[in-house]
């Protein structure tokens, strides 16, 4: 099999520890990686998705001015940068259960736990180089699929999406047109992460219209409606531009009804009720027959 050449990989790596960022810049170096930019912070890391997405990311996880792991979902999301299928690797000395948590539900592709060897790293880069895992999408997730064998679940389908970091390591970016590979992509994104979407106000809906007409106004309630006006919000952002744009007035009426519920503190009127069932029936179907 023919190796991979890292000279024309574009790599970003940020490590608030001078030492560290040093000794990862080093390995990387002995390993072929010649377009290599450091940062320390996150706004390096933001100023630069801006510009342009590297092929690789690497980066502590806890750093100082800001959300890592937010900033890799949005990044999924195709909130930022060009492409959000980038491999990304966090790194931490503190890999306590709930920061594997939100680190893995971000979307990142590995962690990598210091100290590590030079070994160790560049496992996780050549992983996806070999096979880059498939990615998933969920109502809160867009990112790399990490179960394997009968740990993947058949209801979520599996999704292969542009490798521009294999392309670039096995010299066939020629042969690849990556802005175009990368914008069909994320056209099937957004129509898999619209379907979750719907489904998702469909069940909000469901609960939040049940316990109203029982008179029951509690936490969960008040979380549902919430969270409700969360995914009207972003399903009106993804129908842009898509064959579904109509759904944009119509989650629009939804969000308004929404909106006159919460207002009225746990005493809506019966027409509300009503308008907010109808309104998301009718959203389902046309997305159905779109």
């Amino acid at each position: 099999m023919m190796k991979a050449q890292f000279d024309d990989v574009d790599l970003m790596l940020v490590d608030p520890a001078q030492g560290t960022r040093e000794s990862i810049r080093n390995i990387l170096h002995n390993q072929g990686f010649r377009n290599l930019g450091t940062g320390t912070r996150l706004k390096e890391i933001q100023k630069r998705f801006d510009t342009a997405t590297p092929d690789l990311l690497i980066s502590e996880i806890a750093l100082e001015d800001g959300d890592f792991c937010a900033f890799v979902t949005d990044v999924r999301q195709n909130n930022v940068g060009n492409n959000p299928f980038l491999p990304v690797v966090g790194l931490t000395s503190n890999p306590t259960p709930d920061l594997v948590k939100v680190a893995v539900n971000s979307g990142i592709d590995h962690l990598l736990i210091k100290p590590f060897s030079a070994g160790q790293l560049m496992d996780r880069i050549n992983a996806p180089i070999e096979a880059r895992n498939p990615f998933i999408v969920t109502y809160d997730y867009i990112g790399p699929e990490r179960r394997t064998g009968d740990q993947r679940s058949s209801e979520i389908p599996h999704m292969d999406v542009p490798n521009i970091l294999r392309a670039k390591a096995f010299g066939q970016m020629e042969a690849l047109d990556a802005e175009k590979a990368i914008k069909t992509a994320q056209t099937k994104i957004n129509i898999r992460k619209l379907e979750r979407d719907i489904f998702q106000i469909g069940f909000l809906v469901r609960h939040i219209t049940t316990s109203l007409e029982k008179g029951i106004v509690d936490n969960t309630t008040s979380a549902f409606l919430s969270r409700l006006l969360e995914v009207i919000d972003e399903t009106q952002r993804r129908v842009v531009n898509t064959r579904h744009a109509d759904l944009a007035e119509r989650c629009k009426s939804l969000a308004k009804v929404t909106n006159t519920i919460v207002a009225s503190e746990g005493n809506p009127g019966f027409d509300e009720i009503v308008q907010l069932k109808l309104l998301s029936q009718g959203i389902q179907k046309s997305f159905d027959l779109a």
